[in-house]
């Protein structure tokens, strides 16, 4: 009798023991998920040294962009999008995997960068720009694109910056688009002028948020792209028109 009690207090010592770990272990995975969460949402955001560099949008000339380009002369642009999250300089590599997982200063980044479509001329001189960016919750990277498919939210978010060097252009949003990735000329971007046309008429026939802003083939017009979760290859894609403001009073 006296073996099997002290069996039993030992397999009982064992089990809490057991029990005792496990929570231990479940605290120690909770709380390196919570590190690992704040680590790549924070690392999504700007920092306030690159944050110092955003034009102010009061000289045409945008001369902080030439200082930004000197930390990575891959940046083209600074993207601004009134009343939202999205406020990111614009960078562009030689491929476009080049900034999917880094950040401006070259560092790993789950969030990544915001960044051109490889193909595009880099002074956003094409007929169409394509502009990609994560979607994050929380609003970060493009997170936010996901809003637009709200016909309130996209009548109240209409207006834009996109500040080059030397040059600004005002953006007007007037299409919202959820597309298949792989079933859509969304992601082709070197086109004729026909082709610009057709484009132009998939944009407006596809779109589920419009204003009728008036664009014609001879405005241009950017793109910003990221994932949606409502399909397996779903994209969301906000559209605006670009219109040069030699002065611009920005964000």
């Amino acid at each position: 009798m006296e073996t099997a009690q002290r069996l039993i207090r030992t397999a009982d010592k064992l089990i809490n023991f057991t029990v005792g770990l496990g929570l231990i272990l479940v605290l120690l995975y909770a709380g390196y998920a919570l590190w690992d969460a704040y680590t790549v949402y924070s690392k999504a955001g700007v920092s306030n040294e690159i944050m110092f560099y955003k034009p102010s949008g009061k000289d045409a000339a945008n001369p902080t962009l030439p200082e930004l380009q000197a930390v990575n002369e891959d940046v083209r642009a600074w993207l601004a999008i009134d009343g939202t999250n999205i406020d990111y300089p614009v960078l562009q590599g030689k491929a476009n995997t080049d900034y999917l997982n880094q950040d401006i200063n070259r560092e790993y980044s789950l969030g990544g960068s915001i960044f051109l479509d490889c193909r595009n001329a880099r002074d956003f001189g094409d007929s169409y720009s394509l502009i990609y960016g994560h979607h994050m919750d929380g609003g970060a990277m493009f997170g936010d694109l996901a809003n637009f498919s709200d016909e309130k939210y996209f009548n109240e978010h209409a207006t834009g910056w996109l500040y080059l060097p030397g040059k600004t252009y005002s953006l007007q949003f007037y299409a919202f688009l959820n597309v298949d990735a792989y079933a859509t000329p969304m992601f082709d971007v070197e086109l004729n002028a026909n082709e610009y046309e057709s484009l132009l008429s998939y944009i407006q026939t596809e779109a589920i948020c419009w204003r009728e802003i008036g664009v014609t083939p001879q405005n241009r017009i950017v793109a910003l792209s990221t994932c949606s979760s409502a399909t397996t290859n779903g994209r969301s894609i906000l559209v605006a028109r670009m219109d040069e403001k030699q002065s611009a009073a920005g964000n």
